[in-house]
């Protein structure tokens, strides 16, 4: 592994691989940023976060609902590490030209379909059980299910 020849790859090629694999880190960062707020609202932090004005809107409920917390910790840190993970996955061993290997494409889409899937599971609980809906969580979905095509396309140019 040439770490010199990895970093100068990330940061100059131009290749449509790595294009997308920075918008999906893009994404990710969004996503960070988003789940970010729910997870200091959800371990207390922050007391209230702001919403839309309208009826349907209540992120502190489904924040701070018994689903939020149904795995013995918040589900936004669990959210943030799986952004965290597609960002490292984007990055890791650079790309073909220095030998990226193609488990980190499995990986990477793995994990985005996973945070796709887990977004359907999230928007279909909040429709059907909680009858209430989280800006915040709606955004989150909206950034998972952009990153699937993106996922799609490596895994498919992987194999």
């Amino acid at each position: 592994m040439d770490a010199v020849a990895i970093r100068n790859e990330l940061r100059e090629s131009k290749s449509g691989s790595l294009l997308r694999k920075r918008k999906i880190a893009l994404l990710s960062s969004l996503g960070l940023l988003d789940f970010s707020l729910i997870s200091l609202y959800q371990l207390g932090f922050i007391k209230k976060l702001p919403d839309l004005p309208f009826s349907i809107f209540d992120t502190n409920k489904i924040n701070a609902s018994k689903k939020a917390y149904m795995m013995g910790v918040p589900d936004g840190p669990i959210t943030l590490v799986t952004y965290a993970f597609n960002i490292l996955m984007a990055g890791a061993g650079g790309t073909k030209k220095t030998g990226r290997s193609k488990i980190f494409d499995f990986f990477l889409a793995g994990s985005v379909i996973g945070g796709a899937a887990g977004g359907i599971y999230y928007l279909n609980d909040m429709i059907r059980n909680q009858k209430k809906a989280c800006l915040y969580c709606i955004a989150g979905a909206a950034l998972n299910f952009a990153m699937v095509p993106l996922a799609i396309k490596e895994l498919k140019e992987a194999s």
